[in-house]
């Protein structure tokens, strides 16, 4: 293990976190079009530039989809590339999102959650990215801006990496954490550039240093796209990519964790953060700023002799399965947080337990949807029905959807009645 690099601390949003992650991964080409609570990921970076801090081609676009295709274009040339967005701007992108999978291409995009519309609101849920659950893009969660920092540049790191080459949104909560301040330790650059080294994608990808333009778009029974024999390689091509997904990255998260933290000190990472599980009969399941409120909740639950811990999951996208059910092996329930409509992660948790032995009983709950506030003391109430569950051996309503904020012990005290 090396010495820790040294690190040098600032108050930072989530967004500006975001915009000091991509300099220090060196970013070379930021494609732009502002879209809120996203925008200010881009307006910072415009400023660094400015300022001579660091150089990189900024590219303002008419939409997200012509940014996704300017991305996409430079990263098949070899350039790092990253842009930020939410909601709409992810809906007309989504064409040029699925071939990013599809092509192996590694960007990196940065997302500050905005609930889709209609109606119009201008707040925080998670479904703008869960929509895109399917299409092989890696999903990270974060939960404050330290968070978004580590999590960037290692994202990176997994995403480049030849074994995987894969597409990766890399998400935190717009308003309560993209425009809220956090206590952040920034790591040197050259601590970043010993744990990121330049990009350079491997041969057989890189679009224009190495390719035969006239075998490209002619030779027999090729794509519309000219990559390979339709008839012979394309269910290939897609058991390899659902391979990296869901085998291949999550060795080469868990090993990005490991040397971030050698490197650094300290850091967020891996696919799952447990939290008090020894002798927890309950467990919270959450991701992003959820997990930060959670976490909150189960130290008073503990102050108050409750038995219970939290695991935040947070990479949604590949799902981590295998760590979950070691996590929850000795656990009699689970109450899941879902902030977005369809109860993402409670059904992938429910089909990662199907057919254990002595499985917990799970609980799913959708909250928080449109910017709605969950409070320490709604995790407080949903641990409390968790628990009742487990002393009565069966849920009543296995997935529920829980509206009231509770704002008080007195409001607690008269939900639990």
């Amino acid at each position: 293990m090396t010495a820790a690099a040294p690190v040098q601390r600032q108050a930072l949003t989530g967004n500006k976190a975001a915009a000091h992650a991509l300099k220090l991964a060196r970013i070379q080409v930021l494609c732009y079009f502002p879209i809120g609570p996203s925008d200010e990921v881009g307006e910072e970076l415009s400023r660094m530039i400015q300022r001579g801090e660091f150089s990189a081609k900024l590219i303002e676009l008419e939409h997200e989809r012509s940014v996704m295709n300017a991305q996409i274009t430079a990263t098949q040339a070899g350039a790092r590339c990253s842009f930020a967005t939410n909601s709409e701007g992810l809906l007309i992108a989504a064409q040029q999102l699925i071939f990013a999978s599809y092509a192996r291409i590694p960007i990196v995009v940065v997302v500050a959650h905005r609930a889709l519309e209609p109606p119009a609101v201008v707040r925080t849920d998670d479904q703008d990215t869960i929509m895109y659950r399917d299409i092989h893009w890696m999903h990270y969660h974060c939960e404050n801006a330290q968070d978004v920092l580590d999590t960037l540049i290692q994202a990176y790191r997994v995403s480049e990496d030849p074994s995987v080459l894969l597409p990766a949104f890399v998400t935190y909560d717009g308003w309560e954490v993209s425009h809220n301040s956090y206590p952040v330790q920034l790591p040197s650059q050259e601590a970043v550039d010993r744990f990121l080294p330049p990009f350079q994608l491997p041969p057989e990808v890189d679009f224009v240093k190495n390719l035969d333009f006239a075998a490209y778009y002619g030779g027999p029974r090729m794509s519309g796209y000219g990559y390979i024999d339709v008839d012979r390689e394309y269910m290939e091509r897609r058991y390899q990519l659902d391979q990296a997904l869901n085998v291949t990255a999550k060795q080469v998260v868990k090993k990005a964790r490991q040397e971030y933290l050698d490197l650094v000190g300290r850091g967020y990472g891996g696919l799952i953060e447990p939290y008090k599980l020894e002798d927890a009969q309950v467990v919270i399941v959450a991701m992003g700023s959820l997990a930060a409120t959670s976490r909150f909740a189960v130290d008073l639950l503990r102050q108050q002799g409750r038995p219970v811990g939290l695991v935040k999951i947070r990479t949604f996208r590949p799902f981590p399965s295998e760590d979950l059910l070691e996590a929850l092996k000795e656990v009699k329930a689970a109450v899941v947080l879902d902030r977005n409509p369809v109860a993402a992660v409670y059904q992938d948790l429910r089909s990662s337990l199907f057919g254990q032995r002595q499985a917990p009983l799970v609980l799913g709950r959708v909250v928080g949807l449109g910017g709605r506030d969950v409070t320490y003391y709604n995790v407080m109430y949903l641990a409390e029905e968790a628990l009742a569950a487990v002393r009565k051996g069966h849920v009543a309503e296995p997935l529920a959807w829980h509206f009231e904020v509770i704002e008080d012990e007195e409001m607690l005290t008269q939900a639990l009645g």
